[in-house]
């Protein structure tokens, strides 16, 4: 029967000890209630904490102000890139066609005269076929007609 007296007084030592701790606890839940209670009635406690949440407030209206802001500025995005590339293309063909033009006035004096330079070329390359195929008789003639003056042979 010892046994089972020890286990009763082993049992009534863990009971009186679970008890002071529950005692301890219940003392530090008390002083904590006091101060939570204390903090509550702060008055400068409460003012800073107005002040976050009117802070959180403003905040929370700015992220939403960017946000749409955002969106708003995703929207323009493509239709800006592609006014602008529309201005540069415009600006590139105007400048290739003023550039084509001023080609064309700049030259156009000088065309008259290399037709004419052709036209004679022409000539001068027919005459030049012409008295390479002479016979001698034909080639007497032809500086007699010319009046010039005959190499001596």
């Amino acid at each position: 029967m010892s046994s089972a007296i020890d286990v009763f007084r082993e049992q009534r030592e863990a009971a009186d000890r679970v008890h002071t701790r529950l005692t301890e606890i219940s003392t530090t839940l008390d002083r904590v209630r006091h101060q939570v209670y204390a903090l509550v009635k702060d008055d400068e406690l409460r003012a800073v904490l107005r002040q976050e949440e009117s802070w959180l407030e403003r905040a929370r209206l700015l992220v939403h102000d960017v946000r749409s802001f955002r969106e708003q500025d995703a929207l323009r995005f493509w239709p800006g890139v592609i006014r602008r590339w529309i201005v540069a293309l415009t600006f590139a063909l105007a400048s290739a066609a003023a550039a084509g033009a001023s080609y064309a006035w700049a030259t156009k004096p000088y065309a008259a005269e290399v037709e004419a330079l052709r036209a004679r070329i022409k000539f001068v390359e027919f005459v030049e076929r012409r008295v390479v195929m002479m016979t001698p008789t034909e080639r007497r003639q032809f500086d007699a007609l010319m009046k010039w003056n005959a190499s001596p042979q």
